[in-house]
């Protein structure tokens, strides 16, 4: 992904901490923010309907829902960002002594984890609090809670945080909050949802509370990659009402309590493609773009595994969650075309152990994500040296368009098996590269303004931004009589600065040539000006 192209989405569409569903056009990761002002996707080929926030009703406090989902609020972080999390604890009565534990997705502690990033017991931030039964008709109940650790967060293979509270069950129940329970097994298609959450875009202030949606899971075991991650196992629901704000809201089944699931991530309306606010499905065949405002949700049962009496330990027999002991891998997570100028697409990854892992030896696989499991010891290679400088991979990418993932396992001989190397299949690092040979979908488009009139006018002209099938453009202009835009001659990268073009030259012509993030390119289109 182009850099320039990454910041300049970012800055339009996250908060001050976070990669979330803000500002003018609600984009992918539910967590809420204050938008910054950056050029927004334009009418024509990628303006859609977006379901609202009110198509999910409020919670009144009292109701069947109210009680149910009386554990769940709002969690605000580093710089005022918001998501929604719920109080949670092990089957049983928890020790009224003991620390609080809540729940939420991990983009809500980090929008800038890696794919392969995992975080435990650190401290939050100072300002980061969390606000239970977070109901619309109930505001004398609301009481904030500090929240004071990270017990766990990450972005890899799932997106959970589990965080700590700096408050104790006990002080919890004399609020009347008191904590949920994860369930072991996931939903299976077609089973009835509910989902509470606290969106914040697109919702007046005075309405920003906790809302519920039902819906049902139209699909299992998803393979779901968005922006640097790669996630297992997502429920897709059709569930409607979400935007930002909404991230980590309990997800359960229509006729249960224990949560289920919580609410991730939603493919935007007025984004194309496959890219940040538009997460696409794994699949051998290719990457699988799904309908807009498909919404998705992270499991939780192998959080359940981790929970006891005692809170979340990740050395319990039988926890699921990963501890970030596997090797690490620098990629760029590329995406290009099968030829480039330098000759095949090969893999860039780097791969060193991890600081007090002891991996000695390391062995590789790729394929086609979603098809791929990683955590299948058969075709990875024979295991290789694993010095402490690293070593690279750089195999051939395959030629067809697909999104590709690299595993990487390291253990602690040359022979891949016994119990040491199944501890490392069980949690494999990753990279990514996409391939892709195809045009963008969509034609170049162009915002023209004008200024004045006749031949005092002056207008301004750029290229508009269609994410993810135009992400950058190369450009030229001139008098209409003389600029031929099928003409390769004096095209140059847009920079982001709009032709300034005087009414007395009019008419001009513009000319746009758009590129997608593997520079493949669109025909040339020609606009005409004054």
């Amino acid at each position: 992904m182009r850099d320039a192209v990454h910041t300049r989405a970012l800055a339009r569409i996250r908060g001050p901490l976070a990669v979330g569903a803000c500002g003018v056009v609600a984009a992918g990761l539910l967590y809420g923010g204050q938008a910054q002002a950056v050029q927004p996707p334009q009418a024509g080929a990628a303006a859609k309907t977006q379901a609202g926030p009110e198509d999910a009703p409020l919670i009144d406090s009292g109701s069947a829902a109210g009680r149910k989902f009386r554990a769940s609020g709002r969690l605000v972080g580093g710089g005022g960002t918001t998501c929604t999390a719920t109080l949670v604890h092990a089957p049983g009565k928890p020790d009224p002594k003991a620390k609080a534990l809540i729940l939420s997705n991990g983009h809500c502690v980090s929008d800038t984890m890696g794919t392969d990033e995992v975080v435990a017991d650190k401290p939050a931030g100072p300002d980061w609090t969390f606000t239970p039964a977070y109901f619309h008709d109930n505001p004398t109940e609301h009481k904030t809670f500090p929240v004071e650790r990270v017990a766990y967060a990450t972005m890899k293979g799932i997106d959970v945080s589990v965080l700590q509270l700096n408050a104790t069950y006990g002080e919890l129940a004399k609020a009347d909050v008191t904590p949920r329970t994860l369930a072991a097994a996931r939903p299976t298609p077609g089973t009835p949802l509910q989902a509470a959450h606290a969106p914040t875009d697109g919702v007046d202030p005075g309405r920003q509370f906790l809302r519920l949606s039902a819906c049902a899971v139209t699909g299992s075991s998803v393979a779901l990659h968005e922006h640097t991650w790669l996630w297992r196992d997502f429920t897709r629901t059709d569930c409607l009402g979400i935007s930002g704000g909404s991230s980590g809201g309990p997800v359960t089944t229509t006729d249960g309590d224990r949560i289920v699931g919580m609410l991730n991530t939603v493919s935007t309306p007025g984004y194309l493609g496959c890219g940040l606010g538009r997460p696409c499905e794994g699949s051998a065949s290719g990457l699988v773009i799904p309908k807009d405002n498909t919404v998705y949700a992270t499991p939780v049962d192998a959080v359940a595994s981790c929970l006891d009496a005692t809170g979340l330990r990740l050395d319990r027999n039988g926890c699921r969650l990963d501890r970030g002991e596997q090797v690490e891998v620098a990629s760029s997570g590329q995406q290009t075309r099968s030829e480039t100028p330098k000759g095949p697409a090969r893999w860039d990854a780097e791969i060193t152990p991890r600081q007090g892992a002891h991996h000695a030896y390391v062995a590789f696989k790729t394929g086609p994500f979603g098809a791929v499991d990683c955590t299948d010891p058969r075709g990875y290679t024979r295991p290789r040296p694993l010095p402490a400088a690293g070593v690279g991979y750089t195999g051939l990418l395959p030629e067809r368009d697909n999104l590709y993932v690299l595993c990487a396992v390291g253990g602690p001989d040359a022979r891949m098996g016994g119990g040491a190397w199944a501890k490392s299949l069980a949690h494999p690092s990753y990279a990514y590269a996409r391939v892709d040979n195809t045009p963008p979908t969509v034609a170049p488009q162009a915002d023209i303004q004008h200024f004045g009139e006749g031949a005092d006018a002056t207008y301004w002209v750029r290229p508009v931004y269609l994410p993810w099938e135009i992400t950058s453009y190369k450009v030229k202009y001139g008098p209409k009589s003389g600029t031929d835009c099928s003409a390769p001659e004096g095209y140059r990268p847009y920079l982001g600065i709009p032709a300034s073009l005087k009414g007395s030259g009019a008419p001009w012509t513009y000319c746009a040539i758009g590129y997608d993030n593997a520079d493949n390119a669109t025909a040339p289109v020609a606009f005409t000006v004054g």
